[in-house]
């Protein structure tokens, strides 16, 4: 099979049929092809096939089919659609791995068990494409089809008790019903419905559809000029992080406005594809955005979520510029991209896995189903439709620097600045790793180098900071044992009653699901630490009116468990014990998640008591990192669980996978005198500031000083990306001096600043197409426009 620039051999080659008793003839698609020779690899630990690739090559030949007519593809397509019916559970639900040929289904793998996720999602829209399809050429079939998307379609439904429930997070209205608490899944899931819909319209699969298309629509962030760009955050844990690969939002939005009538959904995609998308061709493809914006680790997955996303809006608008951002889009997979490499090949057809970095060296060669599939599945319409395919082949040229400096590449020139090293926050990435922490009066001076004159805006990534909390009432006391303790569950023992007991029943202990959250009466947890030479010792009562857990060993995430996170060091370098407490089917576990297996010597109790249950644990020291607690020292510590919704609620209400986040658990020879409350104190926004100045390679001040106030963030710390300067500065090529200087208030408390971003108030990219015709687009980011000029 092969027209044009489209080749599908390789995918042809990775699909292998395969035959199951009493199903009819189907296929599985092989996941990775290894350089240099290119033959099957499989997933280790997971399987041989998946529902999430065969899913999407089924789209792929079903779009084929549509666009050339080739039969076989047809047939490839009902082979992999057969797949996807077999890994259907009775109620809806999709298994994702098979693990041989003879169709044995992975039934407990942490990416394999049934579930309403992303495999699901994937499995529907080709149920649905494949409906609209067959139902032409093969009505029979095309009935067979459309019953297993309409069992799916009601196991979505039912994902869906949660409708109409905000959360709120860093002061912005979060819907509480996304699918998995994420924008990119729901949207994955709505465009599944869109592609039913536009076959069988109906009330029940548009009533789903609004209920999606709302939430989505809804977690709209930001605008042309402020951080995410109008970006979807992909979920709700994080406001800031928006990743390219899965990103659909845009996609589903303009396809499901088009198909029910909807003109704001597709207003609301075409505003991403205008600020954000468009940003991406000005500059490059991401990886991902979380305040810093990472390049390195692009994927096909991400460049066709971007030309797909246009080319939606497009036909959604008939406004022919979209085709054409959606070809320019697409130019990724021929050479336009941070390596210069053309990463899909039409002579093989096979796409390569991904980009390292701004060097053709760190391109990785392989060309795995998931690589290849998006690759077609962008490239199908791009490459036959007249407006779009002739800048599939442009090139960059030139573009207008816009550079980025990192606050700890300056020098300290007043009072003491802290050099911290951090990275991900739990919710952002500090970009390089690396900050300068500057209390009232400390300044450091940061060198920059402009090499075109223009005029510039001033980005700051920087720590938005909340009211503080006593330092006392993070800490987690762990008290020596003095008698005995019995591990059964009872948590009786006199000795228990020197630690104290610590409440996780406030909403601002919850991470995420505060829109689900049953309330302290039924999701919440009390806990005591205590300690001796052999052994720490965690009791835990638990309020939740019915215990869930029909899993053991690393899927007991799935159901009910105490999850224990520890830094051993103290240095908040990194989390090294991971563990999590849990009352399994097969009895009481204590799964460590760092060894891979079950912790060595640790005994676990569980016990139900009226409202709730009770774990005790007794967690040897040699195997927490070799662990030496002593009275007065301080490692790190977070106790958390799962709520309603796929909520979690912990001690600090911070990611505990980010070792920064965890409580200080300080060990004590006696019972500690009475802590602090664990609510915060009221602050100013002044009360945290920094102030920025830019002085010419002169030393005289280009413009008069920035202050930024800092202490505004009405629920935890969070990085963000803030544009700081209302007018832009007039600035010649030269060496710049950036004097960052703490402005707070509050002597006590310290800016944390991350890195300053120079970016051109007209920011221009220069392309070349394969005729010598040259293609100029400037992003205004004062009047909100992108502009093309060609030539």
């Amino acid at each position: 099979m092969g027209d044009g620039l489209l080749n599908l051999p390789p995918l042809n080659f990775l699909v292998e049929p395969m035959e199951v008793d009493g199903w009819e003839e189907m296929a599985l698609v092989h996941i990775y092809s290894e350089a240099p020779s290119y033959e099957w690899v499989d997933a280790a630990g997971e399987g041989i096939g998946c529902v999430d690739d065969a899913a999407r090559a089924a789209i792929v030949y079903l779009e084929y089919y549509r666009a050339t007519g080739d039969r076989l593809a047809l047939r490839q397509a009902q082979r992999l659609l057969n797949f996807v019916r077999y890994m259907q559970a009775e109620d809806g639900e999709y298994y994702n791995f098979v693990t041989d040929r003879q169709g044995t289904i992975n039934r407990t793998g942490a990416t394999s068990y049934k579930s309403w996720s992303w495999w699901a999602a994937r499995g529907q829209w080709a149920l649905a494409e494949g409906y609209r399809v067959f139902r032409e050429v093969d009505p029979k079939y095309a009935e067979v089809l459309r019953a297993a998307y309409k069992k799916g379609e009601a196991a979505l439904a039912r994902q869906l008790g949660h409708y109409g429930r905000w959360d709120e997070v860093h002061g912005v209205r979060v819907p509480g019903w996304l699918l998995g608490g994420g924008s990119d899944l729901t949207s994955l899931a709505l465009l599944g419905l869109a592609a039913y819909h536009e076959a069988d319209p109906n009330p029940e699969t548009r009533r789903l559809m609004e209920m999606l298309g709302e939430a989505v629509a809804a977690y709209q962030l930001g605008s042309f000029k402020d951080y995410p760009f109008g970006a979807q955050p992909s979920n709700i844990g994080s406001t800031a992080l928006w990743h390219a690969w899965g990103s659909h939002q845009v996609a589903a939005l303009a396809r499901a406005g088009r198909v029910l009538g909807r003109r704001d959904w597709v207003e609301t995609a075409r505003f991403t594809a205008d600020s954000l998308f468009t940003f991406f061709l000005v500059t490059d493809l991401v990886n991902e955005m979380a305040v810093s914006i990472r390049r390195q680790g692009q994927i096909a997955y991400g460049a066709s979520m971007v030309a797909g996303g246009f080319y939606e809006v497009y036909r959604a608008t008939g406004e022919e510029k979209y085709a054409r951002y959606a070809g320019l889009a697409g130019s990724w997979f021929f050479g336009n991209n941070i390596a210069g490499v053309q990463m899909y090949d039409p002579e093989t057809g096979r796409c390569f896995d991904g980009i390292g970095g701004a060097n053709p060296f760190l391109v990785n060669r392989n060309a795995g189903a998931e690589s290849t599939i998006e690759a077609l599945l962008a490239l199908i319409p791009l490459t036959r439709d007249p407006v779009a395919a002739p800048y599939l082949f442009y090139k960059e040229e030139s573009r207008s620097p816009a550079p980025l400096v990192e606050a700890e590449s300056g020098n300290p020139v007043a009072g003491e600045p802290v050099y911290g090293r951090r990275e991900w926050t739990g919710e952002a990435n500090f970009s390089g790793g690396r900050y300068y922490a500057l209390a009232p009066g400390d300044a450091v001076a940061v060198p920059v180098t402009v090499t075109e004159a223009g005029e510039y805006h001033l980005y700051l990534s920087h720590l938005r900071q909340a009211a503080p909390a006593p330092e006392t009432a993070r800490e987690i006391p762990a008290v020596r044992r003095e008698g005995a303790v019995a591990v059964d569950g009872r948590l009786d023992e006199p000795a228990w009653s020197r630690a104290p007991r610590l409440e996780v029943n406030r909403p601002d202990q919850l991470l995420r699901g505060g829109a689900t959250w049953l309330g302290p009466e039924k999701e919440s947890f009390a806990f005591r630490v205590l300690w001796d030479d052999q052994y720490l010792y965690i009791g835990a009562e638990v309020r939740d009116p019915e215990h869930r857990q029909e899993n053991f060993g690393p899927s007991v995430w799935r159901g009910d468990a105490l999850w224990i996170y520890l830094d051993t060091r103290g240095d908040k370098s990194r989390v090294d014990v991971k563990l999590t407490l849990a009352q399994t089917p097969q009895g009481p576990e204590v799964w460590d998640w760092r060894g891979g297996g079950f912790l060595p010597g640790a005994s676990l109790a569980f016990a139900e008591i009226p409202g709730g249950y009770v774990y005790e644990a007794a967690l040897p020291l040699e195997a927490l990192g070799g662990l030496r607690p002593e009275p007065g020292r301080r490692v790190g510590m977070e106790i958390g669980r799962g709520t309603t919704g796929g909520g979690f609620q912990d001690w600090t209400g911070l990611d505990p996978d980010a070792a920064e986040n965890l409580a200080p658990l300080v060990f004590y020879a006696e019972p500690p005198a009475d802590r602090a409350a664990g609510e915060r104190g009221g602050q100013g926004p002044m009360d945290v500031a920094v102030t920025i100045e830019v002085l010419a390679p002169d030393g005289t001040p280009v413009a008069e000083a920035i202050t930024v106030a800092e202490a505004v963030s009405p629920d935890r710390d969070y990085l963000w990306l803030d544009r700081v300067t209302g007018l832009p500065l007039r600035l010649e090529p030269g060496t710049y001096t950036l004097r960052l200087r703490g402005a707070g208030l509050d002597p006590e408390r310290a800016s944390v600043v991350d890195a300053v971003w120079l970016v051109p108030a007209r920011q221009r990219k220069v392309l070349v197409g394969p005729d010598g015709r040259r293609l100029e687009l400037i992003r205004h980011w004062d009047a909100a426009r992108t502009e093309w000029r060609e030539s």
